[in-house]
């Protein structure tokens, strides 16, 4: 008897099987592909939220310095108007390279929550935005104190500006919690949102609040 060549006909693959190995050793490929793809698109996203906090951070000191606190702004909540005359305070330090009011060109729709569901599908009537020189995209809001606690997670104690940050401007996921984030004017200073509650900050949920969280767990996303 050939022992050699039995032993060749029982241990190879039929074509079928090996077809099925290679599928697997695709998606594992794949999923590992888009595992690192994501990483290094937080990983980004990260860096330049941070360069924006520290930016608005600072910038926000020189507009407190020229037009006081906010407390005399005579701001109203949605409203278009006070939305723009933030935006005129603000606009001086920062390069603006597109403004949008609250028309289409500086804001990506559909914008979604963390959970996947719509949170903008369109431009407000109330909002303004702009466009920074590094593609970042920025919507401002007047949002009612009520408001700001609930769903911002901040405590404030008046009606306060809300800078909604989008940190790769049109590119995807375009979803809060993964490349927006929130930030609020507490008095004086810029606080991220969720700087006294995070509830939000979770896949099941807004999002709303995970700027925040991002800082305290060291700029990393931890919750997706």
């Amino acid at each position: 008897m050939n022992y050699e060549r039995v032993y060749k006909k029982h241990s190879g693959l039929t074509l079928s099987e090996t077809l099925f190995t290679l599928a697997i050793i695709g998606v594992i490929a794949s999923l590992t592909f888009f595992g690192l793809f994501t990483k290094i698109s937080d990983a980004k996203n990260m860096a330049a939220l941070k360069k924006f906090y520290t930016s608005i951070s600072q910038v926000t000191m020189y507009v407190i310095l020229d037009r006081s606190s906010p407390d005399y702004w005579g701001l109203d909540q949605y409203s278009q108007d006070s939305s723009a005359l933030a935006f005129s305070y603000y606009k001086p330090y920062f390069k603006v390279v597109r403004e949008c009011s609250n028309s289409t060109g500086c804001w990506q729709y559909p914008t979604k929550f963390l959970s996947g569901r719509v949170y903008l599908a369109r431009a407000q009537m109330y909002q303004y935005m702009f466009t920074l020189v590094d593609g970042m995209n920025v919507l401002i809001n007047i949002y009612p104190r009520d408001i700001v606690r609930s769903e911002f997670g901040v405590n404030v104690e008046e009606d306060s500006v809300v800078f909604i940050i989008d940190v790769n401007g049109n590119s995807y996921p375009n979803q809060l919690g993964r490349d927006i984030f929130a930030f609020v004017l507490d008095g004086k200073e810029v606080v991220p949102s969720g700087l006294d509650n995070t509830y939000n900050c979770n896949k099941a949920a807004s999002g709303l609040t995970c700027a925040a969280r991002v800082i305290n767990d060291g700029w990393k996303i931890t919750y997706y």
